[in-house]
């Protein structure tokens, strides 16, 4: 089975590139990057069954020649809202299986609508398969598994985990990527699933949940893909978000910088500096936060005619930084479907398109070793 890598030599593409490689069912790998160098130094590292490509994927000729010599197309090149749906087109128009780790509301709407033209195509689209979206998807179909009817169904990841200590100076104040993409987020509209259908809300709405077994904790909205795709493989739930829970300190911080750059008054990599500055955002200013994991599936409905709650995380989230809990899970769903092993075709969340059970069992390898523990950790009790 051949695979190609669009953007395989960037940050991202280069651990989905060495994961995909270990794969006994890929046969040949091509790293696609306009840095054909980095590319080539990657295929040398990774050995004969990978080879280097220079590809320039704004032009729509060589994107198509491109993926059309692979049997599956993966892409790891953001901003997704500029070539998300490009590189499905082409992936569609080649009729080749496509997975990628498109982590925006607004891209996955768009992609969302070639779900015909990929069935006609007769090829399975995987979208938004990293950590979250992705694992967070996956564990919200054993949530919504684990109740008789479903009211509430979110999706819950820890903010602030990867954020640096506030510099001394603002010389030393340097944004990361992934900074500056949760600040742009805070400020534009959101969309979420409320009372049975879509609306359109401000990030950081403030409100509790109660873990089963921890107890209740303090969280924060914010705009992710979760809730667009949730209510379209389960139609039954009411309410769907996309929630994180903090150090209320940290998100203060962020508030206070979103709301500038909402009103104009800065642009994000000036707010993304003023946050790294913000002298309240790390502990023990920023306050307590709730033990719980790092990220998990929510739901809320009944059990046997009893109001219940219940909370999934899971015990094989890949080891490694951000590069392997983001790119692990792309290689794994890029096995699955080269092994036939897709639910449908068409274009997919990861819920709609993968079985939990044989993603989380391919996921166990990358994890630290499960000592007796369950790869699901479903926590349930009567509300």
């Amino acid at each position: 089975m051949k695979i190609i890598v669009v953007g395989g030599a960037g940050d991202m593409g280069q651990v989905a590139c060495e994961t995909v490689a270990i794969d006994p069912v890929v046969t040949q790998l091509i790293i696609a990057d306009r840095d054909i160098d980095r590319a080539q130094t990657l295929a040398d590292k990774i050995g004969s069954k990978a080879s280097a490509v220079s590809l320039d994927i704004t032009d729509k000729d060589s994107l198509l020649d491109a993926v059309s010599k692979a049997d599956i197309v993966l892409n790891t090149v953001g901003p997704f809202y500029l070539y998300g749906p490009p590189v499905l087109e082409a992936a569609i128009a080649a009729g080749k299986h496509y997975a990628d780790i498109a982590d925006d509301w607004e891209p996955t709407l768009a992609m969302l609508d070639l779900d015909e033209a990929a069935r006609d195509a007769g090829i399975t689209a995987v979208i938004g398969i990293g950590a979250s979206p992705g694992i967070s998807n996956l564990l919200a179909s054993a949530a919504h598994a684990e109740l008789d009817a479903v009211e509430s169904l979110h999706t819950v990841w820890r903010g602030g985990s990867g954020v640096p200590p506030v510099p001394a100076t603002p010389e030393e104040a340097q944004p990361s990527a992934a900074i500056d993409h949760w600040i742009h987020n805070l400020a534009e509209p959101i969309r979420l699933w409320r009372d049975g259908r879509y609306e359109m809300a401000e990030a950081l709405e403030t409100f509790e949940i109660v873990y089963p077994g921890i107890g209740p904790g303090q969280v924060w909205t914010c705009g992710h893909p979760e809730p667009i795709t949730l209510p379209r493989a389960f139609p039954d739930i009411t309410n769907s978000y996309n929630i994180m829970f903090a150090r209320p300190g940290l998100i203060e911080a962020a508030r206070a910088v979103r709301d500038r750059v909402r009103d104009g008054e800065i642009d994000v990599a000036q707010g993304s500096k003023e946050f790294l500055l913000s002298p309240g955002r790390r502990w023990p200013e920023a306050g307590e936060i709730p033990a719980f994991p790092g990220v998990f599936a929510y739901a809320e409905g009944t059990k046997d005619g009893a109001a219940t709650r219940v909370a999934v995380t899971t015990n094989v989230l890949p080891e490694g930084e951000m590069g392997e809990i983001t790119c692990v899970p792309l290689a794994i769903a890029a096995g699955m479907l080269a092994r036939g092993e897709a639910l449908n075709t068409g274009v997919h969340a990861p819920e709609g398109a993968l079985d939990p059970n044989i993603f989380f069992e391919r996921l166990e390898p990358f994890a630290a070793d499960l000592d007796g523990k369950p790869r699901l950790e479903v926590s349930i009790e009567a509300m």
